[in-house]
């Protein structure tokens, strides 16, 4: 018997983004532990999506459009509750954990924003674009005479900004990854925008993803390009530092490869890695005082380019893009690592997994 209600929200592409799937897709539980679409509401590939932490309030950014949407659910459909227009290239949205505010990240402009919420989880105004802009730290000299930065050829001209993932963290700041420049930004929110802390620089080229932040104080950074894991940390000054990098699997990355999503299950001392290209779920064991990392086992991840996953207790799904659906895997209890797929579901062209019901901070 299934459950009832959805247990995870799936964010697909749909035919403008060259995607096959219908919008947002409810998934519920089956008693095996795979995942049954139950529903679907139409979206134009709402390829991200979160919830409301107090509110039964789902929000979902279509990338190609630049609508940012807020739905309430209502049995078996998702009704419109509000919804606002950014920048076409929207493809990351996170909530504060006290719900007062949502942020975006443009994939396209390299911008970051934040939206006020109101009581009810509807948009209470416009996106404000947070600045400054990104600058690209291997695209500017800094002039011998004035000292100020100018652009120098070719590097300047041959990258572009793309802000990919905005995270909130427990020491109240804000964290963005801008995948063109190998930036993490450092933010420190208000009631009227971000206010801009710093940028740390990740050696050219890795392109950092998507971060997660671990209760030993370190933020692990997943990088698209390279597939490493950058660990940063705060110090004694409340600056951000990079303290190691590490390949995100055990055994050799292949041509093409690169990094998608990084996540963490109820074994704090685990993480997992997904690697599209030669499509795998690497784990890594989290050591010493959480600083390090060692990657300890890959897995395939039962189906073709996995952009998303999430750790369901001893159970692992997998969102893949290309193959349209989602594979279930059980954790080993012994090693954390994924060990038996337990089944699949056709969903057309996944891109992001969201729980129902969340906890604050994601």
């Amino acid at each position: 018997m299934a459950h009832t209600d959805p247990t995870f929200w799936l964010g697909t592409y749909t035919a403008d983004g060259d995607g096959t799937a219908a919008g947002i897709v409810a998934l519920t539980a089956e008693d095996s532990g795979t995942l049954r679409p139950s529903f679907a509401c139409e979206a134009q590939s709402p390829s991200w999506l979160t919830v409301h932490p107090q509110h039964p309030v789902v929000y979902a950014s279509e990338e190609f459009t630049g609508r940012l949407l807020a739905l309430r659910p209502d049995g078996t459909r998702l009704g419109a509750l509000d919804e606002i227009t950014v920048n076409p290239g929207v493809c990351h949205v996170s909530v504060a954990p006290n719900g007062a505010a949502l942020l975006t990240a443009n994939y396209g402009t390299g911008e970051v924003s934040r939206v006020p919420l109101s009581d009810d989880g509807g948009f209470a105004g416009a996106a404000v674009v947070s600045e400054p802009a990104p600058r690209d730290p291997y695209g500017y000299t800094a002039d011998a005479d004035t000292g100020l930065a100018t652009l120098s050829a070719p590097d300047a001209s041959a990258r572009d900004p793309h802000a990919h993932q905005t995270r909130w963290l427990p020491n109240g700041l804000v964290v963005s990854t801008d995948l063109g420049f190998d930036l993490v930004r450092v933010w420190r929110p208000s009631a009227s925008g971000l206010v801009h802390l710093q940028d740390v620089s990740l050696p050219r080229g890795v392109g950092p993803r998507h971060t997660l932040w671990h209760e030993s104080g370190h933020l692990h950074v997943l990088t698209e390009y390279s597939a490493e894991i950058f660990t940063l940390r705060f110090d004694e000054s409340g600056a951000l530092k990079v303290l190691t990098a590490a390949r995100a699997t055990a055994d050799s990355l292949e041509d093409g490869d690169t990094g998608a999503e990084i996540a963490i299950g109820d074994r704090r001392d685990r993480l997992y890695a997904g690697i599209r290209g030669t499509n795998r779920v690497a784990t890594l064991e989290v050591r010493g005082d959480g600083s390090e990392l060692r990657a300890i086992g890959d897995v395939e991840s039962g189906g073709n380019w996995p952009r998303h996953h999430i750790v369901d207790g001893q159970l692992l799904h997998v969102a893949h893009q290309f193959s349209g659906d989602v594979a279930t895997h059980r954790l080993d209890e012994r090693t954390g690592i994924p060990q038996t797929l337990v089944g699949t579901v056709e969903t057309g062209s996944a891109t992001c997994l969201a729980p129902a019901q969340r906890s604050a901070g994601v």
